[in-house]
């Protein structure tokens, strides 16, 4: 049976915070089906979504990342230099702290097993869910590859900022628990969790299906937009509905408000 929960960091900077309020209300309003777990290294900041649903799961990372200390220390290890780190951090506006978003997929993993989950989907805090309940597309999809071990979804429409060509993001990483994704991501980490994932494309025996629905990982529609002269509007939007929009950058609470006055609850 496949069973797929959904998995969140809302860790490091307070603006992390402001963006779950955004966007954790958001999956649970619209992904009826799906429970979230929320990881992060502050729970008293997330209690108040508890009162929203019964889906949603607070994981303090902090017993993670004393209880695996080798873990942790080769992803440190192999991680983005300081000063690469405070140059995004300078274009984000906030602080990055790499070693969140790289040790999330075997972190998740670990708390996941065994509770009755086939499969774990990794999205990222700053990202906006709208139009219905996008993960029972998720899981249909999954049905059709039992076998994969795991799942990307392709970037490549007009409207995204297209990163890397096009190549599938980070973003959206689901994979199947008990699978090779795992021990593979841990023995293979090059140092970014995007190069790591993609890798796994070419000569391992990780098997990869490249999911090809853009509402599946909508990436920075109102950069995009900003930057090329053109307009990213809710009738825009709409047609890629059921859908995770996924912000990133300076820009991206803004991005928020927005998408909440187009398809928050005060919007019906």
């Amino acid at each position: 049976m496949i069973n797929v929960a959904a998995v969140m960091c809302v860790a490091g900077d307070p603006v992390y915070f402001k963006f779950a309020s955004y966007s954790i209300p958001s999956f649970l309003r619209n992904n009826i089906s799906t429970d979230l777990h929320v990881f992060t290294d502050k729970p008293e900041k997330i209690k108040e979504c508890q009162g929203l649903s019964r889906r949603i799961i607070i994981n303090d990372i902090r017993g993670y990342f004393n209880k695996h200390k080798d873990i942790i220390e080769k992803f440190r290890r192999k991680g983005r230099t300081e000063e690469a780190l405070q140059s995004r951090n300078e274009r984000y506006g906030f602080e990055f702290r790499d070693i969140f978003p790289m040790v999330m997929p075997p972190m998740a993993d670990d708390a996941l097993k065994g509770k009755g989950y086939s499969h774990i989907l990794k999205v990222d805090s700053d990202s906006y869910f709208a139009g219905g309940d996008m993960m029972a597309m998720v899981k249909a999809d999954v049905s059709n590859n039992p076998n994969a071990d795991v799942f990307l979804a392709v970037r490549k429409h007009p409207l995204m900022e297209l990163y890397g060509g096009g190549v599938p993001g980070s973003g959206f990483t689901l994979w199947r628990i008990g699978g090779r994704f795992i021990s593979e991501y841990i023995r293979s980490f090059t140092g970014s969790q995007q190069v790591t994932i993609l890798n796994m494309r070419f000569g391992s025996e990780v098997s990869v299906r490249i999911l090809p629905r853009p509402g599946y990982h909508f990436v920075r529609p109102f950069w995009k937009a900003k930057h090329t002269g053109g307009e990213f509007t809710k009738e825009i939007a709409s047609q890629f509905l059921p859908a995770y929009f996924h912000m990133h950058g300076q820009i991206a609470l803004e991005a928020m408000e927005k998408l909440e006055g187009w398809f928050g609850e005060k919007s019906k």
